[in-house]
Order: structure tokens, then sequence, then C-alpha cells
């Protein structure tokens, strides 16, 4: 009959003695997958292996019913996205401007107040060593748009730096 091993110090780990050495083996792989799931799954660990998935995640979590990017959703789901120095501007901005417009008065992964997107992709551009450019191209309203990710590899991954639009402007320019 198996008997559970009680000397074990990892939490959440159940290791099972029985007949056959290979059935522990078994069960530690296992549990080291689940916690290796759960670990990988936390918030704020998005290393997510290039920064055009990390552009990919942040305008799927915008597709969603609400806006992550704004006020205080942004708050909690932003530092997974934004290097922070350009999250601390961007949140600095909705606080100041208490639930009214600010310095932002668009959409800023699309540059735009109202739009109908078709034609999307992402596409990585040339880059230099621990930063990375993702351009996101599509049409807006039938207009060909680029919007333009500066990446910046950090500990916790890749984060979005600035996002460059095609007349100029950029959130760092417009946020500082």
């Amino acid at each position: 009959m198996p008997r559970l091993l009680s000397k074990c110090r990892v939490p959440g780990l159940l290791l099972v003695r029985h007949k056959g050495f290979m059935n522990q083996i078994i069960v530690l792989a296992a549990n080291l997958a689940l916690v290796a799931g759960f670990a990988s799954a936390q918030p704020g660990s998005s290393k997510l292996d290039t920064g055009k998935e990390l552009v990919a995640q942040l305008y799927k979590e915008h597709s969603g019913k609400s806006d992550p990017l704004q006020y205080p959703a942004s708050k909690k789901l932003l530092p997974n996205y934004f290097y922070k120095p350009l999250l601390d501007l961007y949140l600095k901005d909705q606080e100041d401007s208490k639930g009214e417009v600010g310095k932002i008065d668009f959409d800023p992964l699309y540059n735009a107040q109202d739009f109908e997107i078709s034609a999307f992709k992402l596409v990585v551009l040339p880059n230099k060593k621990g930063s990375a450019y993702v351009a996101a191209r599509f049409k807006n309203i039938g207009v060909d748009q680029e919007i333009i990710f500066a990446l910046q590899r950090t500990k916790m991954g890749w984060r979005i730096a600035d996002i460059q639009y095609q007349d100029g402007r950029s959130l760092w320019k417009i946020l500082k």
C-alpha cells in the first residue's frame, strides 16, 4: 500500500512511496511540471521569448470587453508590458487627469479615437542588442497605418519603452 513521505520540504509537493522507484520519479516529475506551470503564469513574469509576442499579447488584451489601458485597470496590467520609465509617465497622466482626458486623447495602440481595424499584422524590425522594434501594420477605416513599438529587454523580459507614430509623435514625447 502506498505511503506519503512526511519529510518532503517542498510546499505542495506530494511524493508517494511505492514498491517501484519509477512511480516516485513519475509523481515527482508531474509535481514539478505543475509547480513550473503555476510559476510561469504569475503576473509580472511575462518573459515572452520575443518582443513580437509581448506586443501581440497586449493587442490581445486590448481586444477584450474592457480597455486595459484605462485607469485603474492599467495600473495592474501595464507593468507586464511597459518599461518602468514609460509606465510611470503613463500612470501619472492618468492619475493627474482624474478620469478626464489627459495628454493622450486617442487610443495609443491604434493612434485613433475611432477605429475599424483590418489586415492587422506584426513585423519584427532590425534591432540592436538589448532592444527590439516591432511594427504593427494595419488598415484603420481603410487607411494604412504603422505603429512602431520600441522595446527594451529587462529582468522581467521585454517591455515597451516607447510607441512611435507615423506623424513623428511618440507616446514618450506626448507624456513627457
